[in-house]
């Protein structure tokens, strides 16, 4: 195995292939970002037979850190492989910063433990038929497409909601823009719960072009929770979905969000896949 340049399209071309194989992509939607936006450090290996490895390292500003992942090809998945590519793609962090490791493959797991990284979290993905999910309606709250004006609040309500959490407290109005400028990001498809003269929630879907909408990213004021708000914001993100063809209904959470985890079995879907985050047993 052997070091080459990375180019996006063959990138792109190997991710297919293992997507082809396993029936779920190698990366998460966020690496894959990553590699469009050169936001980040990636990497690509070869062997006799073309690529064999990806790998991705993602920087989270605040606290800093890297999630790091790695698509490994079928042929190379013995357990010296699975620990070579794992090492392989770590290098790709600057020394002394630290980083936890991605995975879903239970061999790419006990190739990551047998190195001595240690379970700190599962983020499932649930799903069910979009056609199922009736609005759900909220007295004294609109919801509708947001407006450029405002961004401030949205971030600012993001940041209160998730406070204390690794990836998503530290959202920046320049981030939000950025969110806005990717090819999933549908303005009528970024809705804000209004009540009175303020933001009391807000709820951005992705939709990508086929049968499948997602729930990208729900927020609630902690001082309004508890009133269906959450419930209420999804309905209406997957009935926007619903209007462009999606289907299915998808939706990524922390294991540990039991509320989150309720909202979402409330309209009717369930776990069928599940991430987990390693991270070294001995810090960075």
């Amino acid at each position: 195995m052997y070091s080459t340049t990375p180019d996006r399209v063959a990138i792109r071309r190997f991710l297919d292939e293992i997507r082809a194989v396993d029936g779920h992509p190698p990366l998460s939607g966020h690496k894959v970002e990553t590699i469009d936006r050169e936001n980040g450090a990636v990497g690509a290996w070869a062997d006799g037979e073309g690529l064999c490895l990806v790998g991705v390292a993602a920087l989270h500003a605040d606290p800093l850190h890297w999630a790091v992942e790695a698509a490994l090809a079928k042929r190379m998945r013995g357990t010296a492989d699975e620990q070579a590519a794992i090492r392989a793609t770590v290098d790709l962090v600057p020394d002394g910063d630290p980083h936890t490791f991605w995975a879903y493959r239970d061999e790419q797991i006990d190739a990551a433990c047998r190195l001595g990284y240690v379970h700190l979290r599962s983020v499932v993905r649930m799903a069910g038929p979009i056609t199922d999910i009736a609005p759900r309606p909220t007295a004294g709250v609109d919801i509708a497409p947001m407006e450029v004006g405002d961004i401030p609040m949205i971030v600012a309500l993001n940041n209160r909601a998730f406070a204390g959490h690794r990836e998503q407290g530290a959202m920046s109005e320049a981030g939000f823009s950025a969110m806005t400028e990717l090819g999933w990001f549908r303005s009528d498809g970024a809705l804000v719960a209004r009540a009175g003269q303020g933001i009391v929630g807000f709820c951005i879907t992705k939709w990508e072009g086929s049968t499948i909408g997602e729930v990208y990213l729900l927020a609630v004021d902690p001082e309004a929770s508890g009133a269906g708000l959450g419930t209420a914001l999804a309905a209406a993100g997957f009935n926007r979905l619903a209007r462009h063809g999606a289907t299915t209904a998808i939706v990524w959470t922390d294991e540990s969000n039991r509320a989150a985890t309720r909202l979402y079995r409330r309209l009717g879907l369930a776990e069928d896949f599940r991430t987990r985050e390693l991270g070294p047993a001995n810090g960075p």
